[in-house]
């Protein structure tokens, strides 16, 4: 009786002894828990302290910049004031010496030279900006558009000694739009407001030249009444790439681009974007995170030659790397030169007409990389060779396509002779019949492609 008291008492210990157990055990699992919560909050917590500290230290940064350049415009501010009367001076003795230059020239007009005697075109240049005559300006830039060397030299200090620059330029660009209608001599007169937008630029573009409120405003109406007929042309004749640039540059001179929507002017510069102008003058624009959406816009769309050329002149070149581009770029034009290839059965048309993608599409990267000065991270010596042996591939082929037709097929014996079909006889419909296969048209566009080779 006494053993089996003792054995009851025995594994009561036992029981509660394990009970302790499992209650140590639970707090032990709750404490590790507890632990592995307050390391995950201390390392939340640290990392959102370093964040804090990151942005902390930045926005003392751009604090510390704006307060430089704030000093910097104030000080700018302080010289241009006490220069006031010193401009005021020498702007009333410029407008006096302009104002009996335009009266001289008044009096006497150019006229053309006599037999013999050569034409002082520069001095004629100046004579029509001093007396400020916009339309006899660009009327006598068109004319003389032979010299156009001579013309591109002289015209920017010709209009630079006009009583108003700004205006005199304006003005030839609004006879423009006001007449643009009219269809004839329409490229001339585009190309001649054009020379003179670009004389009112800074030479490094690092400025805009100063424009005076009114004249700011009038530029401003210009540019929304052209805008409304270009889109009321859009839908039938489309806008050509000389008169879009003249456009761009109208409010990029004037500085009136805010008063144009952004989808219009991010219109302009994706359609046009392979001009040679086009993205010095996107980058002018300050468009803001517009313009990374034109980039992104031109590389979905292909054109990976014009995104690097705007990312180089917009300083985007850390956001867009010209390698990886003009790389993909490459890619992609031997992969669409296989399909044509390839879906035209390595007939003589498809094989044309491959070689001619790869090769523009080669000789627009060696361009830009050449005007760009990258050849130290994009090597050219694989690009040129195969320039080189396409080139000579077409050439052997136009050898062949030129002996081929002499070739006539010999006559068996035997068989009987046959009279060859008539040629086909031309009708309004089909005035020039032929039996060759026409080369389809190519349907990748290839940007900045330089001059086509026969």
């Amino acid at each position: 009786m006494a053993m089996t008291m003792e054995m009851e008492e025995e594994m009561a210990a036992s029981d509660g002894f394990q009970k302790a157990f499992d209650e140590l055990e639970a707090q032990k699992t709750i404490i590790d828990n507890c632990t592995r919560v307050w390391k995950s909050l201390s390392d939340h917590y640290a990392s959102l302290e370093r964040s804090l500290a990151k942005r902390t230290e930045a926005l003392e940064s751009k604090v510390r910049d704006l307060d430089s350049k704030a000093a910097q415009s104030l000080e700018a501010l302080s010289e241009r004031e006490s220069a006031i009367p010193d401009r005021e001076s020498a702007a009333v003795a410029l407008i006096e010496q302009r104002r009996d230059a335009a009266i001289s020239e008044m009096e006497s007009p150019p006229s053309e030279p006599s037999a013999g005697i050569s034409f002082d075109l520069p001095g004629a240049l100046r004579g029509y900006c001093r007396r400020m005559d916009s339309v006899g300006l660009w009327q006598f830039m068109v004319a003389r558009r032979k010299d156009l060397g001579l013309l591109r030299r002289e015209i920017s200090d010709a209009v630079a000694e006009s009583v108003d620059p700004a205006r005199l330029v304006l003005d030839a660009v609004e006879d423009f739009v006001e007449h643009q209608d009219e269809g004839a001599g329409i490229a001339d007169r585009c190309w001649a407001c054009a020379m003179l937008l670009r004389t009112i630029f800074d030479g490094d573009g690092t400025k805009d030249p100063e424009i005076p409120r009114s004249i700011k405003e009038k530029a401003e109406a210009v540019a929304k009444s052209w805008k409304k007929k270009v889109e009321e042309r859009m839908e039938g004749v489309p806008t050509g790439g000389a008169e879009a640039q003249m456009f761009l540059q109208l409010i990029g001179a004037f500085g009136v681009q805010a008063a144009i929507e952004e989808d219009f002017v991010k219109k302009l510069i994706i359609d046009f974007a392979s001009r040679k102008e086009i993205p010095k003058l996107a980058a002018r624009l300050r468009l803001g995170e517009k313009l990374i959406d034109i980039i992104d816009e031109l590389v979905k769309t292909g054109k990976e030659i014009e995104a690097v050329c705007i990312a180089h002149e917009a300083g985007l070149t850390d956001d867009f790397s010209p390698i990886s581009l003009l790389k993909s770029y490459l890619q992609n034009s031997r992969r669409n030169a296989n399909t044509i290839l390839k879906n035209g059965n390595h007939s003589l048309s498809a094989t044309e007409e491959s070689s001619n993608l790869e090769l523009n599409a080669l000789r627009s990267i060696i361009k830009c990389v050449e005007s760009l000065k990258l050849e130290q991270e994009f090597a050219l010596e694989s690009p040129r060779k195969r320039v080189q042996m396409l080139e000579k591939a077409k050439a052997e082929r136009k050898k062949v396509a030129a002996v081929k037709p002499y070739n006539k097929r010999p006559r068996i014996a035997g068989q009987s002779t046959f009279f060859r079909p008539t040629k086909t006889t031309r009708t309004p419909t089909s005035p020039y019949p032929s039996s060759r296969r026409q080369l389809p048209p190519m349907d990748q566009y290839i940007p900045r492609r330089p001059a086509t080779h026969s």
